[in-house]
C-alpha cells in the first residue's frame, strides 16, 4: 500500500473570517450536527467490525458541512472544474490560488449566489464526495485503482484522505462507485453469509454470464416483490483469485417530500436494492450480503453459481454452516495459544439461548472482572444457563499479550465467532489468520483444515474491472 500523505491544515486558523460565513457556518454545523446524531441510529451507520478510532473517523467526516469540507479541501483544478461545472460563476480575474482568503471568498460566492439549486447541488455534492475520506474508504479506493495507473499516482500525491475521496469522485466516477462498494462490504462483513461452494475456478465474467445473471435476479424480485425490472451488475478482481460481484436492483417506487429551492415538492423514485458477494477460487468459499434472508442468500448463490462458476449447487451447499461452541463452556482451553506468547486467553462476552428458544441470554465480563472469563463469572452468579446447557450462540475471545516493556496496556487479539458460521479472521494476515483457526481446531469447534474465510484481502489487480450493464 502507497503510504497517505500529511494531512490538510484547516484554513479557518489561517486567516480571519468573514462573519457572514461565520455565522452561516455556526448555524449550519449546530443544524447538520443534530440531524446526524439521530441518524446515525439507524441504518446509515456501518455495522462491521471496525476499531473505535475508523468509526470515530467516519463519524467525524459525516458531521462535517459543506462549508467544512471546502475548508479542508485545497483549492486546486479539480476544485474549480467542480465548482464551475456545477453553475458558480466566478469574475474573470479571481485568483484560484490554494490560500484561506480564496476558500472564504468561494464560500461567500455560494451563500450569496441567486440561483438556490446551484449551491444545493455543490452542498449536497461534497457531502456525497468525501464518504470515503477515511482510512477504510482510503484502502478500497486504492484497490480500485490498481489497474490505473494514472489515477493510482495521483491518489498518492492528495493532500488528505479527504482530497483522495473529492478527487476521485470529481475524476473517476465510475472507481468511486466501485471503491464505495468494497468499502461498503468491508464494513458490513460481520453481517455476511459465508458458504463452502465445494467449487474452486476462476469466473466467467463475459457479458453474457452477466446478463444472464441479471435476468435470473430481476425474474426473481420480480416474482417475490413486484420489483427489480432493471439492475446492474458488474464483478471486480479484489486479489489474485479473490472475487467481487456487486448487483443493483431497482427497488419499488416511492414518494420524497422535498424541497427543490423554495418549493416544497414530491417526488418519485426507485430505491436501489445492493447485494454483494465475494468468492475465493483458491478455498470455494463465499461470503455474501443481501437483504431479505436466507431465500435471498440462496439465489444470489444459485444465480451466481450457474451462470459465472457453470455449476449447479445441492441444497446442502447452501444451507449456512453451523458451529459447536459448547467447548467455550469451560473458557478458551488451549494451551499452544500460551506457547505462542499469549500470557492470557479470555472469553469476554457469550450469549446463550434457552432449550425451548424462548429467552436469549448475553453476559459480558467487565473491566472489574479483571480479564475472568465470563464464563467463571457465570458459574459463580448465574450459574442456571450454563448449568441446564443452554447453547452457546455466540461468543467474543480475548487473547492478550504481556505488556510491552514501559507500556501498562497489552496489546490483543479479538476472535468473534457464532454458531452460524461467522468468524471475523478474515481481517488478520494469513499468518495470524491460521494461527487462530488452529485454536478453533483445537477446541473441537472447526474441522481440521477447514475454513470458513476466504484468503485475506491484499491490494488487488482490478485490471479486469468489468463495466455494468442494464436491462
Amino acid at each position: 500500500m502507497i503510504a497517505t500523505c500529511t494531512t490538510l491544515i484547516d484554513k479557518r486558523k489561517c486567516a480571519g473570517h468573514n462573519h457572514a460565513v461565520s455565522r452561516h457556518f455556526t448555524c449550519a454545523r449546530y443544524l447538520f450536527s443534530h440531524f446526524i446524531d439521530l441518524s446515525l441510529a439507524s441504518a446509515s451507520r456501518p455495522h462491521g467490525p471496525q476499531t473505535s478510532d475508523a468509526f470515530s473517523e467516519w463519524t467525524a467526516n459525516m458531521k462535517k458541512t459543506w462549508i467544512d469540507l471546502l475548508y479542508e479541501l485545497p483549492v486546486d483544478a479539480t476544485l474549480r472544474e467542480f465548482l464551475t461545472g456545477h453553475g458558480l460563476l466566478m469574475p474573470d480575474d479571481f485568483a484560484w490560488t490554494d490560500k484561506p482568503e480564496t476558500t472564504q471568498a468561494l464560500i461567500a460566492a455560494l451563500l450569496g449566489c441567486p440561483d438556490i439549486a446551484v449551491r444545493d447541488t455543490v452542498a449536497a455534492k461534497l457531502r456525497a464526495s468525501v464518504t470515503l475520506g477515511d482510512s477504510a474508504g482510503t484502502q478500497a479506493m486504492f484497490q480500485v485503482a490498481t489497474g490505473n495507473g494514472a489515477a493510482l499516482t495521483t491518489l498518492a500525491t492528495c493532500k488528505s484522505d479527504i482530497h483522495r475521496s473529492f478527487w476521485l469522485y470529481v475524476k473517476h466516477p465510475e472507481l468511486f462507485d466501485r471503491a464505495g462498494d468494497v468499502d461498503h462490504f468491508e464494513r458490513q462483513s460481520a453481517n455476511a453469509q459465508q458458504h463452502d461452494l465445494g467449487v474452486k475456478t476462476i469466473l466467467d465474467t463475459s457479458d453474457t454470464a452477466l446478463a444472464a445473471l441479471r435476468a435470473d435476479v430481476s425474474a426473481f424480485y420480480q416474482r417475490e416483490l413486484q420489483c427489480g425490472d432493471r439492475s446492474k451488475a458488474y464483478v471486480m478482481e479484489r486479489s489474485p483469485g479473490v472475487f467481487l460481484l456487486s448487483v443493483h436492483v431497482k427497488d419499488l417506487s416511492t414518494v420524497q417530500l422535498e424541497f427543490q429551492g423554495d418549493d416544497l415538492k414530491r417526488r418519485v423514485g426507485n430505491p436501489n436494492i445492493h447485494s454483494v458477494l465475494e468468492y475465493s477460487a483458491r478455498t470455494g468459499v463465499t461470503r455474501s450480503l443481501v437483504k431479505g434472508g436466507t431465500k435471498y442468500h440462496q439465489m444470489l448463490l444459485k444465480t451466481f453459481a450457474e451462470h459465472l462458476l457453470h455449476t449447479s449447487l445441492d441444497a446442502q451447499r447452501l444451507m449456512a454452516p453451523t458451529l459447536d461452541l459448547s467447548a467455550l463452556r469451560l473458557g478458551f482451553d488451549v494451551p499452544q495459544a500460551q506457547v505462542d506468547g499469549f500470557n492470557v486467553l479470555q472469553v469476554k462476552s457469550i450469549s446463550l439461548m434457552s432449550p425451548d428458544n424462548q429467552l436469549k441470554v448475553d453476559c459480558t465480563a467487565m473491566a472489574a472482572s479483571e480479564h475472568r472469563c465470563v464464563t467463571d463469572l457465570l458459574a459463580e452468579k448465574l450459574p442456571g444457563p450454563l448449568a441446564e446447557n443452554w447453547m452457546v450462540t455466540a461468543a467474543q475471545i480475548n487473547l492478550y499479550y504481556p505488556p510491552e516493556p514501559g507500556k501498562a496496556r497489552a496489546k490483543m487479539v479479538t476472535i468473534e465467532i457464532t454458531r452460524k458460521g461467522r468468524l471475523n479472521l478474515h481481517k488478520f494476515d494469513a499468518a495470524l489468520q491460521a494461527q487462530l483457526e488452529g485454536y478453533l481446531v483445537a477446541l473441537g469447534i472447526l474441522s481440521k483444515g477447514q475454513t470458513l474465510n476466504p484468503q485475506d484481502m491484499a491490494t488487488s489487480d482490478t485490471s479486469n474491472l468489468q463495466p455494468a450493464y442494464e436491462d
